[in-house]
Order: C-alpha cells, then sequence, then structure tokens
C-alpha cells in the first residue's frame, strides 16, 4: 500500500480548530442516532407486540430486517460519502431517521410499522462510517483511542435517551400509545438536527483533498478509487482486512444485541420486574458499557487496537459464562433489591464485554484509506449488524426457546471478538493522508 503525502492537516499540534470541534459534534451525534436507532424496538419491545397485535418473535423480526436494511444502507451510504462527500450523506441520513421515527410513532398497523423501520435502517446504515471517517480525518494527533472511544459512547447515550423519552411517554400515555409519543418526539428532534448540520457541518478536508487531486490527475493509477468503491475493499491489501473486521463487529453485535433484545424481556416478562425497576437495571447497564467505551479506547492507545480488543473480549466471556451458568442451573433470579444478586453483576460484566466497541471505529478508520474510508468502515460494520443485531437474536431465542437462555448464548459475541482480533491488521495511530 503506496502512500503519496499531501498537505491537508492530520499530523500534530494541541488545539482543536473550530472546524474540527463541529466535526466533534455531529460525529457524536451521528453516533447518538445510531444507539437510538436500534433501541427504539429492543426496549419497548413487549409494548409494540401488545400494541400491535403480534408475537415477540414478529417484532423481533422486524429488528432483523431492520438490521438487513441496514447493511443495504450501510453500502449505499458509505458509497455516496466517499463519492460526494461526508457532509452531504451525513444530512441525508439523519433526516431520512427522523422521518422514518416520525412515521413509525403513526403507524397503524404491523405492516406499515416494518417498512418504516426498514427505512429507518437504510437511513442509519451509514452514519457509523461517516462519523468516523470525518473524525479520523479531522483528529490532529495519532492518539485517536480516547476520543473515539467517546464517540463511540454517545451509541450508548442514545439507548439511555431513547429509554428515557419512551419510558417518560408510557408513564404519561399509557403502554398503547406512549411509545407512539416517544417516536415522535425522537423523530422531529432528529430532523431538526439533520436541519442544523445542512448549515453547520463541514466537509472533510482530506476527502476534498483527494477529490481534488483526483480531478486533476495528480492521484496515481493504483490509489484511484473504482467506480463502485466496495471492490476496493477485497482487493490486495485489504480483502483480508475487510472480512476479519466484518466478523469482529458481528460478534460485538452478538455481545450487545444479546442484551438489547431480550434484557427488557427477561426482567419485566420472565423475572416479573417492575417497569421501574427493569429500566433502572437496564440503564445500569448501559452506563457500564458507555463508561468502558472510552476506556478501551485509551487502552487501545497504550497496548494496541487488537490487544484492547481482546481484554474486551475476555471481560465478556467471563460475564455471560456466569450468566449461563445461573440461566442452567436455574438460579438466574433478580427482583427489587437486585444490587445482592448475582445475575445483576454478571450482567454488568456482560456490559463490559461490549467494550471492544470503543476501539472498533477507529481501527477500521486507522486500517481503510481516505479514498474508501467510509465505504469500508460502513460495510463492516453495517454486515456485522445485520448479522449479529438482526439475525442472531432471532436464531438465538428459536434455538434457546426461553429468553434467558436466549440472552446466555450471547457468548458467541465475546468469544469470538477475543479470537477474531488477533489475527486482524493493525496501524495503531498511524498518520492519515488524503492520498494513500
Amino acid at each position: 500500500m503506496s502512500t503519496v503525502r499531501i498537505s491537508a492537516p492530520s499530523g500534530g499540534g494541541t488545539g482543536v480548530h473550530p472546524a474540527t470541534a463541529r466535526i466533534l459534534i455531529f460525529a457524536f451525534l451521528g453516533t447518538l442516532f445510531d444507539g437510538a436507532e436500534l433501541n427504539l424496538v429492543g426496549y419497548p419491545l413487549a409494548y409494540l407486540s401488545e400494541s400491535l397485535h403480534v408475537t415477540t418473535i414478529q417484532i423481533v423480526q422486524v429488528a432483523t430486517l431492520q438490521g438487513f436494511a441496514s447493511i443495504a444502507g450501510g453500502i449505499l451510504v458509505g458509497w455516496l460519502g466517499d463519492l460526494y462527500g461526508r457532509r452531504w450523506t451525513y444530512t441525508g441520513s439523519v433526516v431520512v431517521f427522523g422521518l422514518a421515527a416520525l412515521l413509525g410513532g403513526l403507524a397503524p398497523n404491523y405492516l406499515l410499522f416494518l417498512l418504516t423501520r426498514l427505512l429507518a435502517g437504510v437511513g442509519m446504515g451509514g452514519l457509523f462510517g461517516l462519523s468516523y471517517s470525518m473524525f479520523a480525518e479531522a483528529w490532529k494527533t495519532s492518539k485517536r483511542g480516547l476520543m473515539g472511544g467517546s464517540i463511540q459512547s454517545m451509541y450508548i447515550v442514545g439507548q439511555i435517551v431513547t429509554e428515557g423519552v419512551i419510558y417518560f411517554c408510557i408513564v404519561q400515555f399509557g403502554t398503547a400509545s406512549g411509545w407512539r409519543a416517544g417516536y415522535i418526539v425522537i423523530g422531529v428532534v432528529t430532523l431538526l438536527i439533520g436541519i442544523l448540520s445542512a448549515i453547520m457541518l463541514p466537509e472533510s478536508d482530506q476527502w476534498r483533498t483527494y477529490q481534488r487531486e483526483l480531478r486533476e490527475g495528480r492521484v496515481p493509477e493504483e490509489l484511484r478509487r473504482t467506480k463502485v468503491p466496495i471492490v476496493d475493499l477485497f482487493r490486495k491489501g485489504y480483502a483480508g482486512g475487510t472480512i476479519l473486521f466484518m466478523g469482529i463487529a458481528t460478534a460485538l453485535f452478538l455481545t450487545t444485541n444479546s442484551m438489547i433484545s431480550y434484557l427488557s424481556t427477561f426482567l419485566i416478562k420472565v423475572e416479573k420486574v417492575p417497569l421501574g425497576t427493569a429500566s433502572l437495571i437496564v440503564l445500569l447497564n448501559l452506563i457500564v458499557t458507555a463508561v468502558t467505551y472510552p476506556m478501551a479506547g485509551a487502552l487501545s492507545d497504550k497496548i494496541k487496537r487488537k490487544w484492547a480488543m481482546f481484554v474486551a473480549g475476555a471481560f465478556g466471556v467471563i460475564g455471560f459464562a456466569w450468566f449461563l451458568i445461573l440461566v442452567v442451573g436455574h438460579n438466574a433470579k433478580i427482583g427489587s433489591n437486585f444490587w445482592g444478586a448475582p445475575t445483576f453483576w454478571a450482567l454488568m460484566l456482560c456490559a463490559a464485554g461490549a467494550s471492544g466497541f470503543g476501539v472498533l471505529g477507529v481501527w477500521m478508520a486507522e486500517f481503510f484509506p481516505t479514498r474508501v474510508r467510509s465505504t469500508g468502515s460502513n460495510l463492516s460494520y453495517y454486515a456485522g449488524r445485520g448479522l449479529g443485531a438482526g439475525l442472531f437474536p432471532l436464531i438465538a431465542l428459536s434455538i434457546a426457546g426461553t429468553v434467558p437462555l436466549a440472552l446466555a448464548f450471547g457468548i458467541v459475541g465475546p468469544v469470538a471478538a477475543a479470537v477474531l482480533s488477533l489475527s486482524a491488521p493493525d496501524s495503531t495511530g498511524r498518520r492519515i493522508e488524503a492520498i494513500e
């Protein structure tokens, strides 16, 4: 892989330029929406099935199909981001998500609700790659891990915001109308932020430099992007890394979505925990994950990305193995006085096992070159999301037959993430160039 050094800012310096600050703000918001979108189905799952008069499996199928829609969206939005720029592609994605959330709250039946979630999957199937592409291309230090992990923590903040908004609306308007009101609130706010991004978000200097040099014929043939950028990802030098990152992303989504898909239902329907207490446990689970994201990112700056991912996987293996033992022994009990329950602490370790996401975004942004960074990050991430967040929860429940055991099957995620991380290419802290 050869590199041509072109002077778009990427090296030393300590201050944060105003344009970089705006990019960071929208990178944070983009990741927040990414988390909010996924939890819009997982958190109110029990109430969605009741209101739309369908089974729990059918709502899980919504998450599955939405995950597959996000693969298509990830490929499309990543392609648009590399060919036409990060800024307008980002704005379009946020606006589509806002419309999908708004229409989902108004959907009168299961079919129309499913269609709005498919639209949301396509629209949000790009913000991860766009956010980390903008960040990596603007951040003026090789120590990207801590900030990258902090950006990823907004994914959890998005889930917490979704939980808070929907919980408040359910309390105010009841279970049948509350989740709808929550969707509408989230949709309207998202549309407003999409409009702001069109006004305030600057384009990546690295991307603009590459486009200018490409137009003027100064980019070497081997460093030119193909008309279909996804082809570049499977050329010599990138194919192995692309496949491994798809596998790691899938493993991480297996870890997180075992919790997202089943934790609330396990607490409310199986253990009969009151809604308020169940929401608190889910919130604490999310807080643990959010805190460990930047910790894992900072660790990756010191011991390399792959070893930080391996450490995160080890925590997850311990947590899920503990929970699995409790389930098999019929001891996975939890109630209102949850602080003394082993089940609670096992679930907290499971949450820490998802901290590898605090490493993944920066790791992939450093691996893929500027010309296909958005496409590569999106394809890897959303392929993993479709398989891990969409397909696996449905398969796990079908095989396990019970919600607790399906949740425990999440152990597959951290095991796979730890193993795959050892083989993935690692260029921790490398200099990002416009043409490379």
